[in-house]
């Protein structure tokens, strides 16, 4: 008597029915397969080892991989590739669109990959280092400088005023003209002599003279020699 009563006992336990989500010795309660014991369910038809997570769409995400998507997943220190088919090597980083960037290179403006020792210009486009990106897509040459203007200037020469460049130590009269050191620019594209003075109306005065409160200009004076010279 005892003996069936015991049996009846285990036969409606066994019959009861499991509340979906909870932990039996056959996986997670719910429908769908029953999962062996030391592992749980995964959605309605996987069963996951212990350790392992579950993605949102069913599949197994082994302990410490990156989970990519339909099943794949890469092993720690490894990250997925913008279409999810495959794994980067350690080092690789990842942009803000998603795109993966492979050792030795960094994200770019326009989410591309732009090699390390190379300056950004977006849009995809990249320069050596000591280069400047050019507004017609291409690089400057080394050493040279881009000036406010636009104008890119070479190794030797500097910005123009309005555009255009000129030498170093030139004086500058702008768009591109220039003339020796020490002389003036003059209003019809001509230099002046060296040493002259330009005075307050703009007149120039060669070198001998020296500009007068009118803003013209006289002789200079000779300095007075000490005696006995």
């Amino acid at each position: 008597m005892r003996r069936a009563l015991l049996l009846l006992v285990l036969c409606l336990i066994a019959l009861a029915p499991v509340p979906l989500g909870a932990q039996t010795q056959f996986g997670t309660g719910g429908v769908g397969k029953d999962c062996p014991i030391g592992t749980i369910r995964c959605g309605l038809t996987t069963c996951c080892p212990l350790g392992a997570r579950c993605a949102f769409d069913g599949k197994c995400i082994p302990l410490g991989h990156s989970y990519c998507g339909g099943g794949r997943s890469c092993p720690p220190g490894f990250i997925c590739k913008q279409n999810g088919t495959g794994c980067e090597p350690p080092g690789a980083s990842k942009c803000a669109r998603g795109q993966v960037c492979p050792p030795g290179t960094t994200c770019g403006q326009a989410g591309n990959c732009v090699a390390q020792g190379r300056i950004d210009c977006g849009l995809g486009r990249s320069c050596p280092t000591g280069t400047q990106c050019l507004p017609t897509g291409g690089c400057s040459r080394l050493g040279a400088k881009k000036c406010d203007t636009g104008s890119v200037c070479d190794a030797g020469f500097k910005c123009s005023l309005i555009r255009g460049c000129v030498p170093q130590n030139a004086t500058d009269c702008g768009n591109g003209r220039w003339c020796l050191p020490g002389s003036l620019c003059i209003a019809d594209g001509d230099c002046s002599q060296a040493g002259a003075t330009r005075c307050a109306g703009g007149t120039l005065c060669t070198p001998g003279t020296t500009c007068t409160a009118k803003g013209d200009c006289k002789p200079t004076k000779p300095k007075a020699r000490p005696e006995g010279q």
